[in-house]
């Protein structure tokens, strides 16, 4: 029998499909359809730094954010969702599942996380998944301090909670891999990537500016699952863009521990799980492999490297440029 099993975060998941941070596992019973469906893990549905601040009344001084924005959550936009409801949910939903529930929060402030960590540990959650996003507008502070708020943040959270964490990067980085690496020396039990966000766009008849739902691009994320798994000290998820069976088999190829999927299920269905896990099964079986164990990072950077006295395939990870792909014979 094929053994999909895979450990993620330290967490043991019967298979590597986590149904990503959205509204398919803000509720019990949507938790409770992706673990029926055949999830491996579920990330709750993320709750923003501005919630906390709208329902513990902490002073404006204390943090750094737009006071637009929180009048916006103070009219009552996105209240429903609030802190005391995700402690409830998680409550609530390890009554009810059996596979990991992993906690999502979106945070920037240091200081304002690690007493709610605490809350979300004792509510019984399996594991919290930071997402952390500093967008680099300033033209006075460098790369390194954007990266630096990713490690301070990390640490005070790890400070007070000992489930495992893992956090979700943002794609625009000035390296990878050298960030993954400093949060795994940090105590970072897991790396998503990647993070997408809202896109700008502008509307030219109302001369407005407005925004689009980010779409994750595989590739990218494949990229840098592949130049970084076996090199940085901690699992790597893969999210963005993945519609098949056969995409999950290419960022497990790349060295991937799991991979998050929300599109997909948002469109088809969390039924579409079903597909995956059968597509995944086969090809395991028709390639002679008894586990993911088997072939996971077989083809990542180090791996090939390693491998290959010339890089061989490797250089695709690698190799931005367009010539060599294009060139003709």
């Amino acid at each position: 029998m094929t053994g999909l099993s895979v450990s993620y975060m330290g967490l043991n998941l019967r298979n590597p499909i986590i149904v990503s941070s959205s509204d398919l596992t803000r509720s019990v019973d949507r938790i409770k359809k992706c673990e029926e469906a055949g999830a491996g893990a579920v990330v709750l549905k993320s709750i923003f730094e501005e919630q906390f601040l709208v329902e513990g009344k902490i002073p404006e001084s204390d943090y750094a954010i737009y006071p637009e924005a929180l009048d916006y959550m103070r009219s009552g936009s996105l209240i429903e969702y609030a802190p005391h409801n995700l402690t409830n949910l998680i409550e609530d939903a390890k009554k009810e599942v059996s596979i990991p529930i992993i906690a999502s929060i979106n945070c920037q402030t240091p200081s304002l996380w690690p007493s709610f960590a605490r809350q979300i540990e004792l509510a019984g959650a399996d594991g919290l998944e930071l997402n952390i996003s500093f967008l680099p507008i300033s033209l006075v502070s460098p790369s390194m301090e954007y990266e630096e708020s990713h490690v301070r943040i990390l640490k005070e959270v790890k400070k007070e909670i000992s489930i495992p964490v893992a956090v979700k990067l943002m794609s625009q980085l000035t390296s990878v891999p050298h960030m993954g690496q400093r949060l795994a020396d940090s105590g970072c039990d897991a790396v998503v990537l990647f993070n997408w966000f809202l896109e700008p766009d502008i509307d030219i008849k109302t001369i407005k500016t407005k925004s689009l739902i980010g779409k994750g691009n595989f590739n990218h994320s494949l990229r840098w699952v592949g130049l970084s798994s076996g090199r940085i000290k901690c699992d790597i998820a893969a999210s963005g863009g993945i519609q098949s069976a056969d995409d999950i088999i290419k960022q497990i190829l790349a060295g991937a521990a799991a991979v998050q999927i929300c599109t997909l299920f948002m469109h088809k269905g969390v039924g579409e799980i079903q597909n995956l896990i059968k597509g995944l099964e086969d090809w395991i079986s028709d390639h002679g492999f008894s586990s993911i164990d088997d072939f996971r990072g077989d083809l990542s950077f180090k791996r090939q490297e390693l491998t290959f006295r010339d890089l061989g395939e490797a250089s695709a990870f690698f190799r931005a440029q367009y010539l060599k792909a294009y060139s003709v014979k």
